[in-house]
């Protein structure tokens, strides 16, 4: 039975399993290349978050996550501290939703209007 767990392997296994499967099509080898990238491998692709005070663009805050719960519902869960804002200013007590983006770093991508 095939499970839901994450693996990984290097680019250079990545490589290898692409040209082998190109190879079985037999035809396909005139295609482009297939090309792998590095995501991140935490599995979180985005949080949900509250501001606790007034978040101006340009500047780092902590937010409360609210990850507990059931969806609509939604209970806080803990803090996650150093997210980037390069978004908008955003008032206190507003919904946020942040992803991790270069360098490995959380970052604002919307807010609760």
């Amino acid at each position: 039975m095939i499970g839901k767990r994450r693996v990984t392997f290097t680019e250079e296994a990545a490589q290898r399993i692409a040209r082998a499967t190109l190879a079985a099509e037999r035809g396909a080898l005139d295609q482009s290349p297939v090309r792998f990238r590095q995501v991140a491998d935490d599995g979180e692709p985005l949080r949900l978050g509250k501001t606790t005070s007034a978040w101006t663009k340009g500047t780092t805050a902590t937010i409360d996550l609210y990850e507990g719960g059931t969806p609509g519902s939604e209970t806080s869960s803990g803090t996650l501290a150093g997210v980037v804002n390069k978004f908008a200013n955003v008032a206190s007590g507003k919904f946020v939703m942040v992803g991790r983006g270069p360098l490995n770093a959380w970052y604002l991508i919307a807010a609760e209007c």
